[in-house]
């Protein structure tokens, strides 16, 4: 039976795209039987109850960038084989990853069993992961025109992979009442959620009603405010996105949802460590094309919602984001029926 393997780890930026590809080929007519997904303890959360075939594996991570994995090079070559010996016997067609630090062990195995590998970039700035594997690939999808720091004759840009079932926010009704979303990623954000306690108790915007996505790992705090709603994590996001006129969060490549669904975003990017620049740049794209503001303290924050809230009611100019959850798919359905 034709195989296509899903290499994605780590935290649902990485994980929810793959996701949503395969999503994409199922609807097509692929089966869940042709599908194979290799990930890690934190990425197998995601694939829970799917019913896939899945390997599990602890891959390196590195917070040191390319010096902890060349720290690690002997735990990253035991990977290759590992990987290199699990897959050889499913003789797949093709192998297709989200980046992270899979990647290069991922794109060292595509040319072992000689099978094209693919790679989807969601960020404007590519990851270090991502830059060392696209010289292998057939074919880099990008979310974002003009990505950076990765083989531009690798690139193919399709737009960002997003979850296709969530509603366009035009079309849906919602209460008079302004209502702000805040969200740190799954893992959650503690600058994100300062700015929210601190919100709370300001009391020039009593009125505002706040939904909060606090992370899977961190605390909720009690508040006395009586129209603040906290969740650790939410599965249904359009249960979120039904509910909220103003989003604030992050800036990794799932801030395009928010965009595709015509909500207006507030962006604090994250400023340290190897996710710092390409944040920044998603937000400065944003920004341009009129979908964001970048705040950088409380005070920018509060002059954002005083002027979201003298304007949200009016007609704000959408944006046009073009899902690329098709593009993708179909290339694979290709390789798996030919």
């Amino acid at each position: 039976m034709n195989k296509g393997v899903f290499l994605c780890v780590g935290t649902g930026g990485h994980v929810l795209p793959a996701y949503n590809v395969i999503k994409s080929m199922l609807d097509q007519g692929i089966d869940k039987k042709n599908i194979l997904i290799v990930t890690d303890e934190r990425g197998i959360e995601y694939f829970k109850e799917k019913d896939f075939e899945t390997i599990v594996y602890p891959f390196v991570s590195s917070r040191k960038g390319i010096i902890g994995y060349l720290l690690n090079l002997g735990k990253i070559l035991k990977s290759i084989i590992y990987l290199y010996k699990s897959l050889k016997k499913y003789k797949p067609q093709f192998l297709f990853t989200t980046g992270a630090y899979i990647a290069p062990v991922s794109a060292i195995v595509s040319k072992l069993l000689k099978v094209n590998f693919y790679i989807q970039e969601q960020n404007i700035y590519s990851g270090l992961g991502n830059k060392l594997s696209a010289p292998f690939a057939k074919i880099v999808y990008t979310s974002f025109p003009d990505t950076k720091n990765i083989q531009k004759n690798k690139i193919q840009y399709c737009g960002p992979v997003l979850n296709l079932d969530l509603n366009n926010n035009n079309e849906i009704n919602k209460t008079s009442n302004l209502t702000i979303g805040f969200q740190g990623g799954s893992q959650g954000s503690k600058e994100i959620n300062d700015l929210v306690y601190k919100f709370c108790e300001d009391e020039r915007y009593f009125d505002i009603d706040i939904i909060h996505i606090v992370g899977k790992n961190n605390e909720i705090i009690n508040t006395n405010r009586r129209n603040y709603i906290s969740h650790n994590y939410i599965d249904d996001m359009q249960s979120f996105y039904n509910l909220i006129h103003l989003q604030v969060s992050r800036a990794g490549g799932g801030s395009l949802e928010a965009a595709y669904l015509n909500i207006y975003q507030l962006l604090v990017p994250f400023k340290h460590g190897t996710t710092s620049v390409h944040q920044q740049l998603n937000a400065e794209y944003l920004e341009k094309i009129n979908a964001a503001r970048i705040i950088k303290n409380y005070e920018d924050f509060t002059n954002q919602v005083d002027y979201f809230l003298e304007n949200y009611t009016e007609n704000i100019e959408k944006i046009k984001i073009e899902a690329g959850n098709l593009t993708i798919s179909e290339k694979l359905v290709d390789e798996l029926i030919k």
